[in-house]
C-alpha cells in the first residue's frame, strides 16, 4: 500500500494494476507483465496448458475464488469410468439362520453386489488355481441433512474394483453397524474404515462390542510427510469440519484421474459429478452450498464411503490366505473368549 495519489499513472505505465482504497492508499496488484523476461508469452502459454481452467486463474491471475463451483473430479477423467458402469449381478440382504446372520440373495435386497468374494480377478497366473481376495470397506453415517444416506462401499484391494454398495436414509447407526459386520465377514473379513465422529462412534461400538468384529482401520497421526498409527478406530472425518480432509479425498481423486479404480454403480458415478469446491477451496456436495460448514460434515454419501474404502484397501495385501470356517480374527470377541478359555485351563493345570 502506497500513500500517494500521484503514483497511479506511473504504476499503470509499467504494467501494474493499481487502485485507490477508501483511505487514499494505492493497492498494487503485481501482474505477469511486471517481469516480461521471466513471464514470456511462451512461458505463460505452457503454464496455462499445464494448469487448465481455474487453477491457472488462481495461481497466475490471482483470482482467489476461481475454484468456486468447479468440479472436484476432472470431468474427462471421470468419464472414463463409464466403461465400467453396469447393473449389479445380484441383490443381497441379511437373514438369520441357525442363530447366525448371513447374506443371502433376494430380489429386493438392499445390498447391491457386482463382485462376490470368491470371484477370481483377471490376470491370475495359470499355475495358480485360486486366490483369496482382500477387500476394504468404507462406512459413512449420514445425519442431520435432509435425506442424507448412510452408506457402505466395498472395494477389492487388487485393482480397487467396486464389489458392493449399500445406501439408506432410514437405517439407524446401530443397525448399520450390524449390517456392516455381516457384509465384512462375507467379504473375507474385510478391513472396515468407518467415520468416527457423531453417530460413527455408535457404529464402531456395535461392531466391536456387540458383533465382536475388530478388524477396523485405525486412524493415523499425520505430521508433515509421515503417518503414525494411533489407537483411535475409524476416520476422524470432522478434522476439517467438511466432507473430508485432503488426506482422504486427495488419494481418491488421484485414483480417478489415473484409472486406478473401477466404479460399477451409476448412482455412485453421478454423485462424483456433483462434488465441487466452495469459495475457500473446501470440497463439498453442490446441494450443501447454502449450509454452514459445521452442518456439512454430517452429510453422508457414496463418494465419501468410496474414499474410505480406498483408504482401507491401500493398507491391505492384494490377496490373503484362505481362512478356516471357524477362523477368529485377532482381537475379536470369539478370539478373546478362546484366549480366556485357554488361560483358565492353565490356571487349573496343577489339578
Amino acid at each position: 500500500l502506497i500513500p500517494s495519489r500521484q503514483v497511479l499513472p506511473d504504476l499503470n505505465d509499467i504494467g501494474l494494476s493499481a487502485r485507490l482504497n477508501k483511505n487514499g492508499f494505492v493497492a498494487v496488484d503485481i501482474g505477469l507483465a511486471c517481469d516480461s523476461e521471466i513471464f514470456t508469452p511462451e512461458k505463460v502459454a505452457s503454464q496455462r496448458a499445464e494448469l487448465p481452467g481455474w487453477k491457472f486463474q488462481k495461481e497466475y491471475l490471482r483470482n482467489w475464488q476461481a475454484q468456486t463451483g468447479q468440479p472436484v473430479f476432472d470431468v474427462e477423467k471421470l468419464d472414463k469410468q463409464k466403461i465400467h458402469l453396469r447393473d449389479p449381478i445380484c441383490r443381497m440382504d441379511v437373514e438369520t439362520k441357525d442363530g447366525k446372520e448371513k447374506l443371502i440373495e433376494r430380489p429386493d435386497g438392499r445390498v447391491l453386489v457386482w463382485v462376490k468374494p470368491d470371484d477370481q480377478p483377471e490376470g491370475v497366473p495359470a499355475h495358480i488355481e485360486k486366490v483369496v481376495r482382500a477387500f476394504g470397506m468404507g462406512i459413512d453415517v449420514g445425519e442431520g441433512v435432509g435425506q442424507s444416506d448412510s452408506t457402505i462401499q466395498v472395494f477389492a484391494a487388487d485393482g480397487r474394483e467396486q464389489a458392493a454398495e449399500f445406501a439408506s436414509n432410514k437405517i439407524i447407526a446401530a443397525d448399520l453397524g450390524r449390517l456392516a459386520a455381516v457384509i465384512a465377514r462375507y467379504y473375507n473379513n474385510a478391513l472396515l474404515c468407518p467415520v468416527r465422529p457423531l453417530h460413527g462412534i455408535t457404529v464402531i461400538r456395535v461392531l466391536v462390542d456387540e458383533c465382536g468384529y475388530n478388524f477396523i482401520w485405525r486412524d493415523t497421526h499425520r505430521a508433515q510427510m509421515t503417518e503414525r498409527s494411533t489407537s483411535n478406530l475409524g476416520w476422524a472425518k470432522a478434522e476439517t469440519g467438511i466432507a473430508g480432509p485432503e488426506a482422504l479425498f486427495g488419494g481418491w481423486i488421484d485414483d480417478i484421474n489415473n484409472g486406478y479404480c473401477q466404479i460399477h454403480s451409476l448412482t455412485c458415478f453421478q454423485q462424483h459429478q456433483q462434488y465441487v469446491y466452495d469459495e475457500f477451496g473446501h470440497i463439498m456436495h453442490q446441494k450443501l452450498a447454502y449450509l454452514p460448514l459445521a452442518v456439512r460434515q454430517r452429510h453422508g454419501d457414496l463418494v465419501i464411503a468410496s474414499a474410505l474404502a480406498r483408504r482401507a484397501c491401500i493398507d491391505l495385501p492384494k490377496f490373503v490366505k484362505e481362512q478356516p470356517k471357524d477362523f477368529k480374527p485377532v482381537g475379536s470377541f470369539n478370539w478373546r473368549m478362546e484366549q480366556a478359555a485357554k488361560n483358565r485351563k492353565k490356571d487349573l493345570s496343577w489339578e
